[in-house]
């Protein structure tokens, strides 16, 4: 048992948090640490990964992503050399894979990299879906997380990539359902201080999301 024990401490201690808000951000016991990529690829698949945290993707998706109109065996080819460089960019003092691999399928390696986008995502789902079914006292929690976690745009370094940016806008989009569902709890509560915080959330997303 006690080796157990052991084993599963090491195995938390290991996981990356890796902030997508606001600007990519990687930390490690709650510092943030460099990663020296092995090449702008091998970042821009992270990114990749990162959007679709939550699920598998075909390996063949992520080529067209990254070489659009390539043939199949160069992009198979250059695939499988910038998933290397992605994961010997990982390859620090503190050796960590970064992906998973199940056949022709691909995603974050989820057991040592925890994604705030992905909790968002799930809070904020939660939060919304209760507080429609009159959930309030459930609700409230779920919503204030997703509030605190959204701390800015969906990895911004990456302004005019499509795929990214459709999940920016997702995201974005979720964010302005939590602000109005909290501040409709807020105003059942009474609570105006609240009320008057979210309504200026409110206002100032407007010019984003419009």
């Amino acid at each position: 048992m006690g080796r157990i024990r052991l084993h599963a401490k090491q195995e938390a201690a290991e996981q990356l948090d890796v902030c997508a808000f606001g600007g990519l951000t990687i930390y490690y016991q709650g510092s943030p640490i460099t990663v020296l990529w092995e090449s702008q690829k091998a970042r821009l698949l992270f990114s990749y990964l990162l959007v679709t945290y939550d699920q598998w993707v075909h390996r063949d998706k992520l080529i067209e992503l990254l070489w659009p109109g390539c043939e199949v065996a160069a992009g198979t080819n250059n695939f499988k050399t910038t998933l290397s460089r992605l994961r010997k960019s990982f390859a620090g003092p503190r050796v960590l894979n970064p992906v998973l691999v199940q056949g022709e399928a691909v995603r974050i390696n989820f057991q040592a990299i925890s994604l705030d986008a992905s909790r968002f995502r799930q809070n904020a789902l939660n939060g919304v879906k209760m507080q429609l079914r009159g959930e309030t006292k459930l609700a409230r929690p779920c919503l204030e997380t997703a509030q605190d976690l959204y701390t800015g745009e969906f990895l911004p370094e990456e302004p005019f990539n499509p795929f990214i940016t459709a999940a920016r806008n997702e995201l974005s989009d979720l964010y302005d359902h939590v602000v109005k569902s909290l501040e409709r709890i807020y105003r059942q509560e009474g609570n105006e201080e609240a009320v008057a915080a979210m309504l200026l959330l409110q206002k100032n997303l407007s010019p984003v999301l419009a």
